[in-house]
């Protein structure tokens, strides 16, 4: 288990020595600190460690800093880091090893690693949050000689109200953002407490949720001494003077100290290390030590990465036996301005092998990775005449390596990703990369591939479609142990309210229409491909055969989506996925009639002049008239019902589905007597499956979306709450005329009375204000 700390700091120097030896003798390896424009020589400290990836995060106008600074610590963690804890430098974590008291032989060190496995040996959880315990001044007036932790051994009681704020320890592949500075948005996974029991959040008086606080403190196996008030000269000379990272215009004066200088307990957990941290804090620095990373080295000493940070690098392999090579990284660079196209920013650049392998060249891959579920492998593949000359010496026209050069885009809005380069088997890291995020405006607006007889195609968006049907988006071995967990998690879902299930993925129109029209070719080895190769992949619908049956009237020339008809021959193979008869599914669409009509679309609509084409609309039948309830809400956070009596099967089809799902509710509707949708690109809100017991459970997504492994514990609630959040004006008008009221009896019955109330108290919120 390798466990990285994380947190932003300023004017620091003095406590981060304790803080940093403090957290590695209790077991964390490395430390991602956000410098807040340090001015006493915290900065120089912490550039000078080997075990410290250190940025800056300067306060930007009235901006709190905290949690830009925390999106980018989390997105520079290294691939290697299992475990990643957000926390300040005024808090320390405390393993509780009920086993060994406070006056215990001091030689033994109680380490976190250990509790740490435990808790994540579930691979369901994606957070473990730990309850602070709040310690006052003891009476210092004046700093006094001695560490933080010997001379602050008085705290609040256990009961005492602050320590119901928690901080968070995260799987870092798991987070999708952060709400505050407390509680993590996870994107997969779940959160538990230090028990390992799922976290229950503090409510207010109306039943809100109030995520970073938690309805009970756990202290059990580990928690935060937070020392947050210290003695008054630190206070008045710290905390009070900086005011608040997470707050703007918060300054902590007298009724904060007042408020938080409890000494009702004596502790000495924390005291009992002080000798032993006393002599790791004498012992050299980590990057002079050479255990940056604890007893295991990981792939990207930090050394190495500062090594090869040189505009052409000569390096050795990670193996004694590797070939040197050398290299280039043009784009991006400090010292040119951003190369950015509509597909992204672009990453440009060279690699040359040793003549004697330069027949290799052809299997080498350049590699970006910014997120540990999926990677970019792009081949030697751009002619380099000029590196040839310039570099070689040699005349490039007839040179095995004149295909030495690379090229391809990633998000725009990228501020750091890693590069490495592959060889058969083996790997070589060449940058950690950060540049400065470029906003959608510079890159230029999103456009389409124009492939043959008038079909438009997604060009790279930030799933990198384009990349994914070319065959250079692989998932990696973490992005398919996720997606393990995933499917695993999805059927012991619909095993516990005993539901047949399956997961419809949509094929990407490229790879239905892409070999008569897409302008560039398919190749194999798609991250879809990898994911139907898992043996837990047995209920996963992929329907390609069955749409490229349809020739031309499976996909709108001018979308990205299916036609009505491509809709319905995918809702055919989901229906009989779950256990229905092919026959009497295909007999219920027999006698459906279409008529055409001109459309643009999501791709024609972006070209100027727009582009339109006629698509076969449904016109015999129409569920919209069937729909029972809607809240209204656009995209993800939607629950609709649709109620049509005279379908071919009883029960309750829920569906957690995505935009594709909205053309195949003509033909859910009429196989199923009642169909529930939530917009969520296929992660699950188990709170909805018990609530509702569905008959039949079924997951939707899109091809594309697969690099990101969808969540097994999604909240209905919170998607709903942040939707209506950010509902801009005319959205929230939008709304009021889309939405469908049902009885509340009904929605009882249906088990979906309480998000129905909770948007209507979160839109009656925004009404008022």
């Amino acid at each position: 288990m390798k466990l990285a700390v994380a947190a932003i700091v300023k004017n620091e120097a003095d406590s981060l020595p304790e803080w940093l030896a403090y957290h590695r003798l209790v077991g964390a390896c490395h430390f991602l600190i956000a410098d807040n424009g340090s001015s006493d020589g915290t900065r120089e400290l912490l550039a000078a460690r080997g075990d410290v990836t250190l940025l800056d995060v300067p306060t930007v106008g009235k901006t709190p800093p905290q949690l830009a600074a925390y999106e980018r610590l989390l997105s520079a963690c290294p691939p290697q880091i299992e475990v990643l804890a957000f926390i300040d430098a005024d808090e320390f974590l405390l393993p509780m090893d009920e086993a060994t008291p406070a006056s215990a032989d001091t030689q033994r060190v109680p380490s976190l690693l250990p509790w740490l496995e435990r808790r994540f040996a579930d691979e369901s959880v994606g957070a473990v949050v730990l309850n602070w315990a709040c310690f006052g001044s003891a009476g210092e007036v004046f700093r006094e000689p001695g560490l933080v932790v010997e001379r602050f051994t008085r705290r609040g009681s256990q009961a005492f109200g602050p320590n119901r704020h928690y901080k968070s320890l995260v799987r870092p592949q798991c987070v999708s953002g952060f709400d505050n500075p407390h509680h993590v948005r996870l994107s997969r996974g779940r959160h538990v407490d230090a028990r390992g029991e799922p976290l229950r959040l503090r409510t207010d008086r109306e039943g809100r949720e109030r995520p970073g606080l938690s309805e009970e403190v756990v202290w059990e196996g580990a928690r935060v001494n937070h020392y947050l008030v210290k003695s008054v000269e630190e206070f008045l000379a710290g905390k009070s003077k900086r005011g608040s990272a997470a707050q703007s215009g918060y300054v902590k004066g007298r009724s904060y100290f007042e408020r938080h200088d409890r000494n009702e307990e004596r502790c000495e957990r924390a005291a009992s290390l002080a000798p032993r941290l006393k002599e790791a804090m004498a012992a050299p620095p980590a990057a002079e030590s050479g255990q940056v990373w604890g007893e295991a080295a990981i792939e990207w000493p930090l050394e190495l990465v500062r090594r090869l940070g040189r505009r052409v690098r000569d390096t050795m392999g990670s193996t004694q036996d590797a070939p040197p090579f050398r290299w280039a990284l043009d784009y991006p660079s400090e010292q040119r301005a951003p190369w950015c196209l509509p597909s992204g920013r672009v990453v440009q650049g060279w690699v040359l092998l040793p003549d004697e392998l330069a027949e290799a060249a052809p299997r080498v891959r350049v590699v970006a990775r910014w997120l540990p579920e999926h990677e970019l492998c792009h081949p030697l593949e751009i002619e380099r005449p000029d590196v040839i000359e310039a570099v070689l010496g040699e005349a490039p026209e007839v040179h095995p390596q004149r295909s030495c050069g690379f090229r391809f885009t990633v998000p725009a809005r990228l501020a750091h990703f890693h590069l490495e380069l592959v060889l058969d088997d083996r790997r070589w890291p060449l940058q950690d990369v950060r540049c400065r995020p470029v906003e959608a405006d510079d890159a230029g607006p999103l456009k389409v591939v124009e492939g043959r007889a008038g079909w438009l195609f997604l060009d790279n968006d930030t799933n990198a479609s384009v990349d994914q049907y070319r065959g250079r988006v692989r998932l990696t071995e973490r992005g398919l142990a996720g997606w393990q967990t995933y499917l695993s998690g999805l059927a012991r879902l619909a095993a516990e309210v005993g539901s047949p299930w399956t997961m419809l993925v949509a094929p990407a129109k490229e790879t239905v229409m892409g070999a008569r029209y897409h302008p560039v070719k398919q190749e194999a080895g798609q991250p879809v491909d990898q994911l139907l190769a898992l043996p837990e992949a047995l209920g996963i619908v992929h329907p390609v055969s069955a749409l490229e049956a349809l020739g031309d009237d499976a996909f709108i020339r001018t979308d990205t989506h299916w036609t009505q008809r491509g809709a319905m021959t995918a809702t055919v193979e989901l229906a009989v996925s779950l256990g229905l008869a092919r026959d009497a599914v295909v007999k219920t669409f027999a006698d459906d009639r279409y008529a055409t009509r001109a459309m643009g679309g999501d791709l024609g609509n972006k070209l100027s002049p727009r582009q339109t084409c006629e698509v076969a609309m449904l016109k015999s039948f129409s569920f919209v008239r069937h729909r029972v309830y809607d809240n209204g809400l656009p995209n993800f956070g939607r629950l609709l019902v649709i109620a049509y009596p005279e379908a071919l099967m009883e029960g309750t089809c829920l569906v957690f589905g995505s935009s594709s799902t909205n053309s195949m509710f003509h033909f859910l509707s009429r196989l199923f007597r009642r169909v529930i949708f939530i917009h969520s690109a296929g992660n699950l809100d188990p709170e909805v499956v018990a609530a509702t017991r569905p008959d039949y459970l079924v997951v939707q997504t899109n091809a594309r979306f697969l690099v990101q492994v969808p969540a097994l514990d999604q909240s209905l609630s919170r998607m709903i709450c942040d939707k209506v959040a950010r509902l801009d004006e005319q959205e929230f008008a939008r709304v009021e005329e889309r939405a469908i009221e049902a009885a509340e009896s009904d929605l009882e019955a249906w088990g979906l009375a309480r998000w129905q109330c909770l948007a209507s108290e979160r839109l009656a919120a925004r009404r008022k204000a």
